[in-house]
């Protein structure tokens, strides 16, 4: 399909910058037409990430009150805020779509605004914002929901079946996946010309037996529990072996305490430990993938991960919560991972993974999560969005 000018406007307030520029920068490089403002809470942030620098950013912080003690009273402060900002911003403003990314409770209290200023509103949920969600934040949700022209995800998993059950949108308005994984596509480009052991070096660990616990710093990553796993077990796994963390997104203001809560834990347990905090680039978090011998994946909820189909894409050995559905990838036997049905049984599974010889990974499955890639992944979306407007 040959490229024509829209106009979009991409709202992404408190959500990861990482992904959000994933987004546009890709959208961007597919069709260098598209005419885009981002409405950010992180304004300079962005514009120094984002490599196409014709993007418009408009700056909008809903949570200043948010030190407001009353919950109350918190909220009729956001609703004012956001309904004034809103009728201002919305005045004679019209995009040909409007791109709800990570979509927040606060914006149904404005969904009359946003429908004013498109016909064509999309939300592109990401999983933990429906997922992780409390009744009240779900219930919140379901007038901004309701308002969507289109859903970017599948009707046919977990969180496209979890849309459905709680907001009552129909699923024929669901579009598929537009998110994708840059790694991914570093993968295909470089084969195997990187070798474990330049990935291993490349972080100190040479020589080491290296379990990867999590892909974030983030609480429901479990990391404290498999810590206690580990340690149930050590005398089992490698002497050489090393832990290692990736915790480079999420709030550091929130959750710092919480990654030194970690390292004291592995200290205290005499676990050899190596935390990453820094952001990483493509090449980097394709050689921390590399560098794995083992990955853990025990998190609460997980919509589908572009992290563990990268250690995947890596034939890494994976240890996977079966509470967690990758039911496209799972349509193949033999599974990728070893499957963990209870966080009582994850030491045992551990060491069952490590005495195993690695699983044959499907070939369906492999090709399937190349097509995960950004380079794929950002022309349907690209071809999506010019057959809307």
């Amino acid at each position: 399909m040959e490229n024509k000018k829209y106009s979009l406007l991409v709202i992404a307030l408190y959500c990861y910058s990482g992904h959000v520029k994933a987004v546009i920068d890709h959208l961007k490089s597919k069709n260098p037409l598209v005419d885009l403002t981002l409405l950010t809470d992180k304004p300079e942030e962005m514009k120094d990430l984002l490599e196409d620098k014709s993007v418009k950013i408009l700056e909008y912080d809903i949570l200043t009150p948010s030190k407001i003690k009353w919950r109350w009273l918190r909220s009729m402060v956001i609703r004012y805020r956001q309904k004034k900002f809103f009728s201002h911003f919305s005045k004679g403003k019209k995009y040909d779509i409007v791109n709800i990314q990570f979509p927040k409770r606060y914006l149904s209290f404005v969904r009359k605004y946003l429908r004013s200023m498109s016909n064509n509103i999309v939300i592109t949920p990401w999983g933990s914002d429906v997922l992780r969600q409390n009744r009240e934040s779900l219930n919140q949700l379901k007038g901004l929901y309701k308002e969507a022209d289109y859903i970017a995800t599948s009707p046919n998993t977990p969180l496209g079946r979890k849309i459905i059950e709680e907001f009552k949108v129909d699923s024929k308005i669901m579009v598929g996946n537009f998110f994708g994984s840059d790694v991914v596509d570093f993968a295909i480009e470089k084969g195997t010309s990187i070798t474990q052991k330049e990935a291993k070096e490349r972080f100190g660990l040479a020589g080491r037996y290296v379990i990867t616990c999590g892909y974030n710093r983030k609480v429901p990553q479990r990391h404290k529990a498999i810590i206690a796993a580990i340690d149930k077990v050590k005398d089992q796994l490698p002497k050489n072996l090393t832990l290692l963390f990736p915790m480079t997104y999420a709030n550091p203001r929130t959750e710092n305490d919480y990654v030194a809560e970690c390292k004291e834990d592995c200290k205290d347990r005499g676990l050899s430990a190596l935390f990453i905090t820094d952001f990483l680039t493509v090449e980097d978090i394709y050689k921390l993938r590399k560098a794995t011998d083992m990955f853990i994946h025990v998190q609460t909820t997980d919509a589908s991960s572009a992290s563990v189909q990268e250690y995947i894409l890596c034939d890494k050995k994976i240890v996977h919560g079966s509470w967690i559905k990758y039911e496209e990838l799972e349509n193949y036997k033999p599974l990728f991972y070893f499957p963990v049905d209870d966080m009582n049984n994850l030491a045992e599974t551990i060491i069952k993974a490590f005495i195993s010889d690695k699983i044959v990974i499907p070939k369906e499955v492999m090709e399937l999560i190349k097509s995960h890639g950004w380079n794929t992944t950002s022309s349907l979306m690209n071809e999506f969005f010019m057959s809307i407007v």
